[in-house]
């Protein structure tokens, strides 16, 4: 009995140790099979996904993943994502990498950097990339601090103070800014030119000096495709502009010489004069005065571009077309000039009338002398109801007191 028992007990161990093997050989198996599939898949017969959409923006490239794509990830391994729910669940997923080592959050890369200063941007390898590569809009709107001077401001930017003074006609004293003030900084010094109804890029740069076509058309954040077809109110840098001085003026046009004409503070409620000339009626039926004449230094080599006319103690006045013409340009800015419109006269001659409360004409819309434009007001910078009326011929400025008996 001793020996029999020691015998069933021994086959009775060997036959555990022999079902032991055959599982771990099962299981080594199935893991050899499951990684053999994951590297090596087997030919299917569902039909290829179509091309996944490839896109870029400034520092970043990227790709849409279709909803459900990549839940498993072929590898060494097996890999699921957190949830395989959420993933077939989303509609559209983004999939962003940084492009050539460049940072879509951080500034430049040393390569980047290196392109960006040999275009002559100012900041460049400090601003992001957008603000390099890919600008929206060749100019900054800056909004002056507390102690702020012109000197300051365009240090800051890596203009010229004259380049600053040139596109912000408004300020008057270039030692102390107010705090608030929206300035116009252009990227590089020169002029920014808003574009008007009907201009082209030819009849722009015959406004200024220093200043070619080509220019205008090879400076990329321009964006021009072409010359000839601009679309109005597009603001376009002329690197290296200047503002034309004033021309010699021609022999004015006929001024009204009417006995008894009003001109002025006397005019009271007077019907607007009229003469055969190609300025044939004030803008304003009244004013108290001229505020600031034309010619009055504003710092640098800029000088008051117009005449104010002081309206202090009037509501808002009906605004008049000084010459028959066509509306080029209306802007409803909260700077600078604010409400204003450009009349163009025909023969190079053109008017202007700044800081409106309501404007009643539209770009393309032919005026005539006499016809009411709109409203007088306190838009943009002004420090007191005025009107800031300009005259320019062939884009030069000229004294407005020169056509007009103010």
């Amino acid at each position: 009995m001793g020996i029999e028992g020691t015998r069933a007990r021994s086959h009775a161990h060997a036959r555990r140790h022999g079902r032991l093997t055959v599982h771990v050989l099962i299981v080594a198996l199935a893991l050899v099979a499951v990684v053999s599939a994951t590297r090596f898949p087997a030919r299917s017969s569902a039909s290829a996904q179509a091309p996944v959409p490839q896109f870029a923006f400034s520092g970043v490239a990227g790709a849409a993943q279709r909803p459900g794509q990549a839940v498993f990830r072929p590898a060494a391994t097996t890999q699921t994502l957190g949830s395989v729910v959420a993933v077939a669940s989303r509609t559209e997923a983004l999939d962003a990498r940084a492009v050539g080592g460049v940072s879509p959050v951080h500034s430049l890369s040393a390569g980047v950097t290196a392109a960006a200063a040999t275009s002559g941007e100012v900041g460049a390898g400090i601003k992001p990339l957008a603000d390099i590569i890919d600008p929206r809009s060749p100019i900054v709107e800056y909004e002056t601090q507390a102690g702020d001077t012109v000197s300051g401001v365009a240090a800051k930017f890596g203009i010229s103070m004259q380049t600053l003074l040139d596109n912000n006609p408004t300020v008057r004293n270039p030692n102390l800014l107010p705090k608030g003030l929206i300035l116009i900084v252009p990227r590089k010094d020169g002029i920014l030119h808003k574009v008007a109804y009907g201009e082209t890029v030819d009849s722009i740069v015959q406004q200024y000096d220093n200043i070619t076509a080509a220019q205008v058309v090879e400076y990329k954040p321009n964006n021009i495709t072409d010359p000839n077809n601009l679309e109005a109110g597009k603001v376009l840098l002329l690197v290296g502009a200047k503002i034309k001085p004033p021309p010699p003026p021609p022999p004015p046009p006929q001024r009204p010489s009417q006995p008894g004409t009003p001109a002025g503070p006397s005019a009271g409620d007077a019907p607007a004069p009229s003469s055969g000339g190609i300025f044939k009626n004030f803008p304003l039926a009244a004013w108290r005065g001229i505020s600031d004449p034309f010619g009055t230094p504003r710092g640098g080599s800029s000088y008051h571009t117009g005449i104010d006319l002081d309206l202090y103690g009037f509501g808002p006045s009906p605004l008049f077309a000084v010459c028959d013409g066509v509306v080029s340009r209306t802007e409803y800015l909260t700077y600078s000039y604010g409400y204003y419109v450009v009349i163009d006269c025909g023969g190079g001659w053109s008017t202007l009338y700044a800081h409106m409360s309501q404007i009643d004409v539209v770009p393309g819309q032919s005026v005539s002398a006499g016809q009411t434009i709109g409203l007088t007001g306190l838009t943009g910078f002004t420090t007191g109801h005025h009107l800031h009326f300009e005259i320019r011929y062939n884009g030069g400025f000229v004294d407005p007191a020169l056509y007009l008996n103010f």
